[in-house]
This record gives C-alpha cells, structure tokens and sequence, in this order.
C-alpha cells in the first residue's frame, strides 16, 4: 500500500508541475504572439498583403515587426510595421535572402551567419546580416547590412569581443 501511495504521489506532483509550467510558459509568450496577431492585422489594413506566413522581431533605430506573406495573386510580400507606419515591398523587386548570404560568403567565407532578416536602417530599408567570426583575441560579433532592394553594401556594425 505505501509503494502505490508514493507512486500516485509522484504522479500527481510531476502533473501538477506540468500544468503549471505550461501556465507560466503560456503567460510568458501570450504578450509575444498578441504583437505578432497585431503586426499582422495592421499588415493586412495597410498593405496589399492577403496572407501572412511569418512574423520576425527587428529592433533597430525603432523597433519593427517584419511580415513576410503574399498577396492575392500569391506574390511574396514583405511589410515592415512600426507604431508610427509601414512599408510594403514585393519580395520580386528585391534581393532574396539567399543573394544575401551569398554576397556574405565571397567577402569572406570565415565567419558563421546567425541571422538574415530585413531591418531598417536610417531611412533605408535592407537586409541586416548578424554573423560572428573567431578572431585571435576571441569571437566577434558584426552586423552587416545591404540595401533591401538591390543587394548593394552600405555599412558594418563590429561590436565588442565577447
């Protein structure tokens, strides 16, 4: 009798941890995905975007939340969603994420790329590229970032050795 009580013991422990932490988690993110229901709900007001697909956090001089998605002919649409407006490009006129990379590893094939996702730069709308790279004194993390439209270099972030 006293082994079938610890088991049921254990049982009820190890299910009342897992509803708890599924709460928690569930809390946690709620704020996350209302962001991303929103950004997609302004994207859809604002835009000629039909159908999102994904959402991606951008936090630069404001913070962004880029909406990737189609049209209603089924064409590749990003929109870039800020408090104060958006912007819309059609994934057809612009450099893919893939030129992007590529572009990366004939500068220099000895670092690692974390990241590709479209940003805001300034007033310029690009690719920002997150990458590290081993260096002597350690590993270095940079930002790279090229014009959205045409792929063409405008500047690099190096942050400090980490």
């Amino acid at each position: 009798m006293n082994t079938k009580r610890s088991i049921m013991l254990g049982v009820f422990i190890v299910v009342t941890l897992g509803v708890v932490l599924s709460r928690f988690y569930l809390n946690v993110q709620d704020e996350h995905w209302d962001e991303k229901s929103k950004a997609v709900e302004k994207a859809y007001e604002k835009s000629i975007m039909t159908k999102a697909t994904n959402v991606d956090f951008f936090y630069g001089d404001e913070p962004l939340q880029i909406v990737y998605g189609e049209d209603k002919l089924g064409q590749g649409v990003i929109v870039w969603v800020s408090d104060k407006d958006t912007h819309t490009e059609m994934t057809a006129d612009a450099v893919t994420e893939d030129q992007v990379r590529e572009t990366m590893l004939k500068k220099d094939a000895d670092f690692e790329i974390e990241r590709v996702i479209p940003g805001k730069l300034g007033q310029e709308y690009v690719w920002e590229v997150f990458y590290k790279k081993q260096e002597d004194s350690g590993t270095r993390y940079f930002y790279d970032y090229y014009k959205f439209k045409d792929g063409s270099y405008l500047d690099t972030y190096r942050l400090s050795l980490h």
